[in-house]
């Protein structure tokens, strides 16, 4: 069968590369060995933001008690909370197949016969497709403990985790990045028991550390036992469950619980591709790809997960739609960066561009200004207050330029949008102080700050400049 292009991998980089490539006329073929919609409609993005948004319903209802509400919330079927993240996941992989209507998937393992010759193997089946152009976006897998392998059953990736029949009575969450602090913090906030183990120092590491520290605190008041400074040392499957044995400042300790979900990082889907058959270049952080995303082999692209960190799916969408863009017209106006980062933990992070400790590492002399979110009216009337919580932006000293902005409060992945258009399009300060927010909203914080950066704080009486 020829084709114009064959995609690798069906997720939020290839599907999205497959749909703008059929869509522009281009015959195209798309292989995934798993289900339509990769890692984060399956077993990430999706899954996950259902599982939150019943954890906070949970703990938002709880809050209503001091109101004067008499309720008594019990999970009386926690099979139920499991169907509804499936349902949102499969929601989410029938809508990826709908807009795949025009392209032709395959179900199997791809791998490269040569650069114009893809074998797609099902079983003992396998079927040659011949192409213009390749593209690789194969996505990434968990990462395993080192010495403490995945066993599907005891000791989990998330993968594992939302396919569970009911949500565990008790866990070990190993690794405080953004997957492990959301599904910790949303089985605390169902009332589950929980202990974090991190081998730094705190979590959300690529925060700064005043952002990290913020959602340190709220995840201890809704009890979950932190461990950082710590490393696991083993893992031994007991009475259906398991004992971790940890270790903090020379000192071990076991702790017993029924599943041990390991979220230490992703490892790219280099193996069985066919790479060395092509000379396609690759490392531990995956195929290595220039500017355009072309890999060492001028007509084979790679995008998302697999073409390096970092490893998130609104990254991959656009990568999908540069390596579409390319193979359609040589060029590409889609920007790559800056690139959001968020996570769903309570209350939620957001950052874009350099934070405060990375501009300061890169010799940027920066001024940094924060508005808690204790000034905005949003904050105040919330039933779930975060007043913790601020917004930063980091200015560069002599000409005003906005090098990063970082956000930790309520809504805190929506409103990093408008910082994020801000620096894509090269706004001001004077740009964002100038423009009308709706009162009272989240979103004023931009303004806000802005403002206070200006030396003209409105609704803030104290600046606060570093």
């Amino acid at each position: 069968m020829l084709y114009d292009v064959v995609v690798i991998g069906g997720g939020p980089a290839g599907y999205v590369a497959a749909i703008s490539l059929s869509r522009r006329g281009f015959k195209v073929a798309l292989i995934e060995r798993g289900e339509l919609g990769g890692e984060c409609a399956n077993y990430g993005c999706i899954p996950s933001k259902a599982l939150m948004d019943v954890a906070e319903a949970l703990f938002n209802g709880a809050s209503l008690r001091h109101l004067g509400f008499s309720l008594d919330f019990k999970i009386t079927s926690p099979q139920l909370v499991m169907k509804h993240l499936e349902r949102a996941a499969f929601r989410a992989r029938e809508g990826v197949k709908i807009l795949l209507q025009g392209v032709d998937v395959y179900k199997g393992h791809g791998k490269l016969i040569s650069n114009r010759e893809v074998e797609v193997v099902e079983g003992s089946s396998s079927t040659r497709l011949e192409c213009k152009f390749i593209v690789i976006a194969t996505g990434s897998d968990p990462r395993p403990l080192p010495g403490v392998p995945f066993d599907g059953e005891t000791i989990i990736s998330n993968r594992e985790f939302f396919r569970l029949r009911s949500p565990p009575e008790s866990i070990a969450v190993v690794g405080a990045g953004a997957v492990g602090v959301e599904v910790a913090t949303a089985l605390a906030m169902l009332g589950k028991e929980v202990h974090l183990i991190e081998v730094l120092e705190r979590p959300l590491y690529f925060m700064d550390r005043d952002a990290s520290a913020v959602v340190e605190r709220y995840m201890k008041k809704l009890g979950v036992k932190t461990y950082f400074n710590s490393a696991v040392k083993g893992v031994s499957r007991v009475n259906g469950g398991a004992k971790v044995l940890v270790s903090s400042g020379g000192l071990q300790r076991e702790i017993e619980v029924e599943k041990v979900l390991v979220a230490v990082g992703r490892k790219a889907n280099v193996e069985g591709l066919g790479l060395e058959t092509l000379g396609v270049k690759h490392d531990g952080a995956g195929v290595k790809v220039d500017a355009q995303l072309r890999t060492s082999v001028p007509n084979v692209f790679a995008a998302g997960d697999v073409a390096g960190p970092p490893q998130l799916a609104h990254k991959a969408f656009r990568d999908g739609l540069v390596v579409a863009d390319i193979i359609w017209k040589g060029t590409s106006k889609a920007l790559r960066e800056p690139v959001p980062v968020v996570a769903f933990s309570h209350p939620q992070v957001a950052l874009v561009g350099l934070t405060e400790q990375e501009a300061g590492k890169l010799g940027f002399k920066c001024r940094c200004y924060r508005l808690p979110y204790s000034a905005l009216g949003r904050n105040i009337s919330a039933l779930s207050k975060t007043s913790d919580g601020f917004v930063k932006l980091v200015v560069e000293h002599e000409t005003n330029r906005i090098l990063g902005a970082e956000i930790v409060g309520n809504e805190a992945a929506e409103v990093i949008h408008v910082l994020a258009v801000a620096m894509s399009k090269g706004l001001t300060l004077a740009d964002l102080a100038e423009a009308v927010y709706a009162h009272p909203t989240y979103a004023e914080a931009i303004g806000e700050v802005a403002r206070l950066a200006l030396g003209e704080p409105l609704h803030y009486h104290e600046e606060t400049v570093r």
